[in-house]
């Protein structure tokens, strides 16, 4: 659907956009509470450790399986799978190891879907249930474009939040006014996300085909050329943004271009912003005093998607 134009892309957005409905959503809100909780949990007796392996990374993948109906047995496999796939989309040049990776997961990813979509039944109402049934009734085509979306869903649902999660408390950490603010009134916690999504977008950039021969801003553009658009720097343009380079949690400059824009505006934004809300609440009601532990964050190298591989916190009584 990423790579699509209408009407293909319309036609497949419909079917999966029933799945992300807001009574869908407000209905997992409550099944990723208890996801929270129960990955903090595990972690109360412990003063220190990496936030980024024990939160940010599980949290999103089970709440994308769930909404998919994968069982929770196969999620360290498709951890991996995903892994590999962003190392690969994320390389300016990628090495042949990055590629034959990213195609060794990709086909494993896909060998699980194709056994999981005979299984579907007519009435079962997850995310891969519904593209079976869309194939049978002739709304989705069966073979590789069936199989993309089921892949597009679990990478896109895992990868991007993770990294807003863990983008996100780093920053708030890092400043503990901020940190100290929401505590004092999470009601702040909407805008707030909104404001660290723009200020460190876990996707940098994205790619576009010219549909027809124009010249904007003096550059000739002909049909087919790629244009690169940075998120990022679009996230930090002064003529839209006051100080741009301040986060502000108070900031209310309508969205920013984290989500995409216009037919390809991301399907999934209010799992995520849901995702965010519940697990940054949680944490400022049983940590408090939470804070960034000696060791520095380590960063992915990677330029598309921007995020941390480790993040240790220490957490004291």
């Amino acid at each position: 659907m990423l790579f699509l134009d209408a009407p293909d892309h319309q036609r497949i957005r419909r079917v999966l956009s029933a799945g992300f409905r807001p009574e869908v959503i407000q209905r997992l809100a409550l099944d990723i509470e208890a996801l929270v909780d129960e990955l903090l949990d595990d972690l109360d007796a412990e003063g220190e450790f990496d936030l980024m392996q024990r939160l940010a990374r599980p949290l999103p993948a089970r709440v994308i399986a769930k909404l998919m109906g994968i069982e929770g047995s196969v999620l360290p496999c498709f951890m991996t799978w995903s892994d590999d796939l962003a190392e690969f989309m994320g390389a300016v040049r990628p090495s042949l190891e990055q590629a034959r990776r990213a195609q060794v997961s990709l086909m494993a990813m896909s060998g699980y879907f194709e056994s999981r979509l005979q299984a579907c039944g007519a009435s079962d109402d997850d995310l891969v249930s519904r593209l079976a049934q869309a194939t049978r009734a002739g709304d989705i085509k069966d073979g590789p474009e069936l199989l993309s979306q089921c892949a597009m869903l679990l990478f896109a649902g895992h990868e991007t939040t993770r990294n807003l999660l863990g983008n996100g408390l780093y920053h708030l950490l890092a400043r503990p006014p901020l940190w100290r603010a929401l505590q004092r009134d999470p009601r702040q916690l909407p805008t707030a996300i909104r404001e660290l999504l723009r200020f460190d977008s876990p996707v940098q950039y994205t790619g576009r085909r010219v549909a027809a021969d124009l010249v904007m801003q003096g550059q000739v553009l002909r049909r087919g050329d790629l244009v690169i658009g940075l998120i990022g720097a679009a996230n930090r343009d002064p003529q839209r943004y006051e100080e741009p380079d301040r986060l502000d949690l108070s900031r209310r400059v309508g969205s920013s271009l984290s989500f995409g824009w216009g037919p390809h505006a991301c399907i999934g934004a209010a799992l995520t912003l849901t995702e965010a809300e519940v697990a940054f609440r949680r944490i400022l009601q049983r940590w408090p005093n939470l804070s960034l532990a000696e060791c520095p964050p380590q960063w992915k190298r990677n330029p598309l998607y921007r995020g941390l591989s480790a993040l240790t916190v220490h957490r004291s009584a």
